[in-house]
C-alpha cells in the first residue's frame, strides 16, 4: 500500500551505519537494500537482533546464472546464509517487508505498557526501551517493539523527532 524506499548501501562505518540501519528499521514501508559479500554476515546478525520478526528477502547474484532468493524472517536469517558456504558469495539485494499494520485489538498494548513505552522512548534508543518496557509491563516483547517502530514512523511522517 505505500510504496517502498530505496535505500541503496548502508554507510560502511560502525557510528554512521548504526544510525542509518535504526532509520531504515523505523520506516514503515518496505525498503530495498544493497549489500556488499564482505559486510551481509554483519547485517544479517544486526537485523536479527533489532528486528528479529521483520520478514525480509534475500536475492543474491539476480539476473546471473546462481540467481539465490529466498524470504524468512530476520531472526533465522544468520542461520540461513551460514548454512553454505555458497549463500555469502555475489552481491546482494535485501528486500524489507513492510511492517504489519498494528490496528487489531489483539494486538493492543495495555494502555500501562504503551504509556511506559512513550516515556523510554523519549530518553532511550528503540532496542533499550523495548526491553525496558517488556520488563516493567509484562507486555509481549514483540507487540512493543512494532508499537515503537509504528509510532518512529508517524513522528517522522509528521517531522516531529525522539531521542534514539
Amino acid at each position: 500500500d505505500g510504496g517502498f524506499v530505496f535505500v541503496g548501501f548502508l554507510p560502511a562505518k560502525g557510528g554512521e551505519r548504526r544510525t542509518a540501519l535504526s532509520s531504515v528499521l523505523a520506516e514503515g514501508r518496505a525498503q530495498v537494500l544493497f549489500e556488499a559479500p564482505h559486510r551481509i554476515q554483519a547485517l544479517l546478525a544486526e537485523l536479527a537482533t533489532d528486528a528479529p520478526q521483520r520478514q525480509i528477502t534475500l536475492c543474491r547474484e539476480l539476473t546471473k546464472q546462481f540467481e539465490t532468493i529466498h524470504t524468512l524472517q530476520a531472526q533465522a536469517a544468520p542461520a540461513w546464509l551460514a548454512a553454505d558456504a555458497n549463500r555469502a558469495r555475489g552481491e546482494f539485494v535485501l528486500v524489507l517487508h513492510a511492517l504489519p499494520a498494528v490496528a487489531t485489538a489483539e494486538d493492543a498494548l495495555p494502555p500501562e505498557a504503551w504509556r511506559t513505552l512513550q516515556v523510554l522512548l523519549r530518553e532511550l534508543p528503540l532496542k533499550q526501551a523495548v526491553a525496558l518496557a517488556a520488563e516493567l509491563s509484562g507486555a509481549p516483547r514483540n507487540a512493543l517493539y512494532q508499537h515503537a517502530l509504528a509510532a518512529r514512523a508517524g513522528e517522522a511522517e509528521s517531522g516531529e523527532s525522539t531521542a534514539g
